[in-house]
């Protein structure tokens, strides 16, 4: 848990805000080290509301969100990561590929289109 309370309209959601990680890195550890189950249901959760929390946190500049906003977005990028792995590869890590750990994601990029 994040001890962030998430949007009113997602507080259905709350279960999973240990998903509201700021980094790719936590989020790729989170997937590796998360059962399958766990997966899925946090997908099953978040896929169904994923044009509702578009909308909620389009509200909002990406550098100037709310806590509870940020903390959804969080949870957002993290259904980018967990996705495949239920909908293709079917496990927590990716089948006949590198260890995840190899690759180190480069945190300080600017994750926004440039003008």
């Amino acid at each position: 848990m994040t001890g962030t309370a998430l949007p009113a309209a997602f507080a259905d959601l709350q279960a999973f805000d240990a998903w509201a990680l700021p980094t790719e890195t936590e989020r790729n550890a989170r997937r590796m080290a998360s059962t399958q189950a766990d997966l899925e249901a946090f997908a099953k959760a978040m896929i169904p509301r994923l044009d509702d929390i578009a909308a909620h946190l389009n509200a909002y500049p990406l550098d100037a969100m709310p806590p509870d906003a940020l903390a959804l977005f969080h949870m957002l990028m993290s259904v980018a990561e967990v996705a495949p792995a239920v909908e293709s590869y079917r496990r927590p890590v990716v089948p006949f590929g590198f260890a995840g750990g190899r690759f180190k994601a480069q945190e300080d990029a600017p994750r926004r289109p440039l003008p």
